[in-house]
């Protein structure tokens, strides 16, 4: 009997069950999480029957004979069902359990799932350091931690020692530029189209140095460039005969290359009024200037301005090519064309004269053969009066009338037909230099004055001649340089020309001013017969001894 009303109350249960899933609550809602949820999930689950848990309503159940129950879900509007036993409410009341099997699919109960841990709080120092202290800690599990602290490195600063230079002088400190300094008015030591040439002093060091300003006057360029291709030069080259370049500086408007000083150029050495050169001392200058040229030229450098007053000499008779405004590289195995504007006119060669442009290094071999002359004749061997028809006729005078057979490309210069000599000469250059010179210089000047520019000796050639290797007396420096009072550039030379050329004048004034006396006096006093004033007695003898001194 027990049994049929328990098989009426599980089929009434279940209508009433398939009424209350039309009323379920959607997925996610706050019934879900409610107490008789959890309650009919832990069911028995050999008698319930089943089906998914319902998410509403209350649960009943119903002990029957065999100390099993069954639940229903009812409507709110049912009787509250009665209590259940004490340790089947504990079973309700205890935490859900979920098995792994639950994500399988199907009824299964759900996954139990992990505790979560807090994050690990982020590394403050690096991971050689945590892995080091987690060593220490597992070492001494037992004992006291102990912390290990990362070995720091020590980082070295590398400073680099300046050197230390004096303190500058009291008059000095209040300067924007004080580097470089000018001892004077006095300090103009060259001059030219380029601009001028200064004597400056190092503050610092107290050195002498040689500061040449570039014109910028009517540049359209902003800069020469000329003097950019002297900057970019002179950086390259190091040798003991090419002036140093120190460095370039710019000042306002003004930019400066700085030099080192040398105290004498050749042109002033050569018109000192009392020191002279021996005959080993102008071999030993002529030596340097070729050992210059040498290593120009084998750099593929023109120089394209060799002349005395751009050789320099120091005090212990060291020469150096300087004023390289018009030096250029060249190519040596193409002809390429460059301007026959170049170097000055006196020291000229013919090809240039004659138009040519596309020379080679032989136009600096001329030019040191003119210079070498000047050595030791302290004239120039080719004066002319600046046009390049006048100095044709200068070499022509010396040199002889050139022809085909000495030079072979002489009728294909671009100015020959304009400038072609009407007037056949020879050579008249040993008999105004043989007794001058040495056999050796002589034949060493002559191979350098050949009119073809293929027939002369290159800079290296020319050391190898028998003038330096082996004619007495050898080369020997100058070194009694160092005794001459003052420095003795071209400036300072045309500055002496000039005064002397001044105290000319006034001596002649004075002598002429004599003669007017004369003659004045000879027509009052009647000491002349024939009262020209010509002074046939006193006077003249005043006018004789005048020119005697």
């Amino acid at each position: 009997m027990a049994s049929s009303k328990d098989e009426a109350g599980l089929k009434q249960g279940d209508r009433e069950l398939d009424g209350e899933t039309t009323r379920r609550p959607p997925n996610g809602s706050a019934a879900e999480h409610s107490p008789s949820t959890e309650k009919s999930s832990l069911g028995p689950a050999k008698h319930a029957p089943t089906r998914p848990a319902a998410t509403g309503g209350s649960a009943s159940s119903q002990p029957g004979s065999s100390g099993k129950f069954s639940f229903a879900f009812k409507a709110s509007s049912k009787p509250t069902p009665t209590a259940p036993k004490p340790e089947i409410s504990q079973k309700f009341n205890a935490p859900a359990k979920r098995d792994p099997s639950a994500n399988s699919g199907g009824g299964g109960e759900r996954e139990q799932e992990p505790a979560r841990v807090a994050p690990a709080p982020a590394p403050t120092e690096p991971a050689s350091a945590r892995q080091r202290t987690e060593l220490g800690n597992r070492s001494t599990p037992e004992g006291p931690k102990v912390v290990v602290l990362p070995r720091m490195r020590k980082v070295k600063k590398m400073m680099r020692r300046l050197k230390s230079r004096p303190t500058l002088e009291a008059d000095l400190m209040g300067s924007e530029s004080v580097f470089y300094r000018k001892p004077g008015n006095e300090s103009v030591v060259g001059s030219g189209t380029y601009g001028k040439v200064f004597k400056g002093v190092n503050c610092y060091t107290k050195g002498l140095v040689a500061l040449k300003r570039i014109r910028m006057e009517g540049e359209r360029d902003g800069f020469p460039v000329t003097a950019v291709r002297e900057i970019k030069l002179l950086q390259s080259l190091r040798h003991t005969n090419i002036v140093n370049l120190q460095e370039v500086m710019v000042e306002k408007n003004d930019c400066f290359m700085v030099f080192e000083y040398l105290s004498h150029d050749l042109t002033g050495l050569l018109n000192h009024p009392t020191f002279g050169l021996d005959s080993a001392q102008r071999k030993d200058l002529a030596r340097q200037l070729f050992e210059g040229l040498d290593y120009l030229h084998t750099r593929g450098v023109l120089h394209r301005d060799i002349k005395a007053a751009n050789i320099l000499v120091s005090n212990t008779g060291v020469l150096k090519l300087a004023d390289f405004g018009l030096a250029r590289f060249y190519a040596k195995r193409h002809q390429l064309d460059y301007t026959n504007r170049v170097i000055t006119i006196w020291y000229r060669s013919p090809e240039l004269l004659l138009g040519e442009t596309q020379y080679t290094a032989a136009v600096d071999v001329w030019s040191a053969a003119c210079v070498m002359v000047e050595i030791f004749n302290r004239t120039a061997i080719f004066p002319g009066d600046g046009t390049e028809l006048s100095q044709l006729d200068k070499i022509y005078s010396i040199l002889g009338t050139p022809s085909r057979q000495d030079w072979p490309g002489l009728a294909e210069m671009a100015w020959f037909e304009l400038l072609r000599p009407t007037v056949k000469r020879r050579s008249t250059l040993a008999e105004k230099y043989g007794d001058k010179l040495t056999p050796a210089a002589f034949d060493l000047l002559a191979a350098m004055f050949q009119y073809d520019p293929a027939k002369r000796p290159t800079a290296a050639e020319a050391l190898q001649h028998a003038y330096f290797t082996t004619e007495e007396p050898l080369p020997r420096q100058a070194v009694e340089l160092a005794e001459i009072d003052g420095d003795w550039h071209e400036f300072e030379s045309k500055a002496l020309r000039k005064e002397n050329e001044r105290r000319e004048r006034e001596a002649r004034k004075a002598k002429d001013g004599s003669r007017e006396k004369d003659k004045k006096r000879g027509a009052e006093g009647g000491s002349d017969g024939d009262g020209d004033g010509d002074g046939d007695g006193e006077p003249e003898a005043k006018r004789v001894h005048t020119d005697e001194k």
